[in-house]
């Protein structure tokens, strides 16, 4: 691959998003917890069904809520909350419904119009506190000024950032006395052959009898069998069969260790936890009866969750708090 600067490897990483968008909005996608419907474009994501959406994102919704809570030096209508990487703008939004002063960052001129418009769309405007959507880059000084935040949280976009330091510094930089920073970030460079061969058993019985949305075949052999754990493997670490990257040119620049590192240096840790190894990558992929798909994704996130905590599995997500000293 050539060289890439970093002004172009950004404008790169925003068209991909702008693409993603754009493709997603024309297939029905709304991206607002509240009023999310069924959309059947995604074949297997949490957005398919609003009873995943709850699931997976009210889940990490009510976890920063709690976080902030009791963690947060002001209440909820004094707090000023930064979302590096909003997208299109759902947990932003939300948040803002909780009675936060959000401001929601992201690289996507497509995902913020998008995020701008579902805002002023909203139903609940009246009963939210502040809103304003940023176009720009983190990382350049300009974006916002020293002091700015209570809160800057970073809900899967951290690990798309190369340089772990110079981020955590920057969120040092816009942080008020005893603020905090929160990550909910996935760290696919911790998905272990293990875990890609539990998915593969849990695929191929949840297919038997069209309980699944791909008809995984049982191997002929042994060596088939590890071809088929080996491409799942690279799935769930989002790479193609090549080794590129799918979701977009900085996608997994950061794994677990740089981005808990870098984040220790600045912050004192408040709260760690780990979560998930594989219900994100499977729940949308259901194709049970109506009830019988809510019962299952709720099972399958439980067990998840068991796995990981006995050690079982090895888990590719966690939840950070970190505070500023002072």
């Amino acid at each position: 691959m050539s060289y890439r600067s970093e002004d172009e490897l950004l404008q790169l990483e925003a068209k991909a998003f702008d693409s993603q968008i754009e493709e997603r909005l024309a297939a029905g996608f709304v991206p607002d917890l509240r009023r999310a419907g069924v959309c059947n474009y995604f074949y297997n994501n949490s957005w398919r069904h609003p009873e995943y959406v709850r699931l997976d994102f009210g889940e990490q919704l009510e976890l920063i809520c709690t976080s902030l809570q009791r963690f947060g030096s002001s209440v909820a209508g004094n707090m000023q909350v930064l979302e590096v990487g909003c997208g299109p703008g759902h947990m932003s939004l939300e948040l803002a419904r909780k009675g936060y002063d959000v401001t929601g960052l992201d690289l996507s001129e497509k995902c913020i119009d998008t995020a701008m418009k579902v805002a002023e769309d909203d139903p609940w405007q009246t009963d939210r506190g502040t809103l304003k959507y940023v176009r720009g880059d983190f990382l350049k000084d300009s974006t916002f000024e020293d002091g700015s935040f209570d809160a800057v949280i970073f809900i899967g976009a951290l690990h798309h950032f190369p340089n772990q330091d110079d981020v955590a510094r920057q969120v040092k930089r816009v942080l008020r006395k005893k603020g905090l920073v929160l990550v909910h970030e996935p760290t696919r460079d911790r998905m272990n052959r293990g875990n890609a061969a539990f998915i593969h058993l849990l695929r191929l019985l949840l297919s038997q009898g069209n309980g699944f949305f791909q008809d995984v075949q049982i191997p002929a052999n042994q060596e088939e069998y590890g071809m088929q754990v080996d491409s799942i493997y690279k799935e769930m670490r989002y790479e193609e069969e090549s080794g590129e990257k799918k979701q977009s040119v900085n996608d997994n620049e950061a794994g677990f260790t740089e981005m808990i590192t870098a984040l220790n240096n600045q912050f004192e840790q408040v709260h760690f936890q780990e979560r998930y190894a594989f219900f994100h990558e499977l729940i949308g992929g259901l194709r049970y009866s109506e009830e019988k798909n809510k019962a299952m994704a709720w099972y399958l996130r439980s067990a998840d969750a068991e796995l990981c905590r006995l050690g079982v599995l090895q888990p590719t997500e966690f939840f950070y708090i970190g505070q500023l000293h002072g």
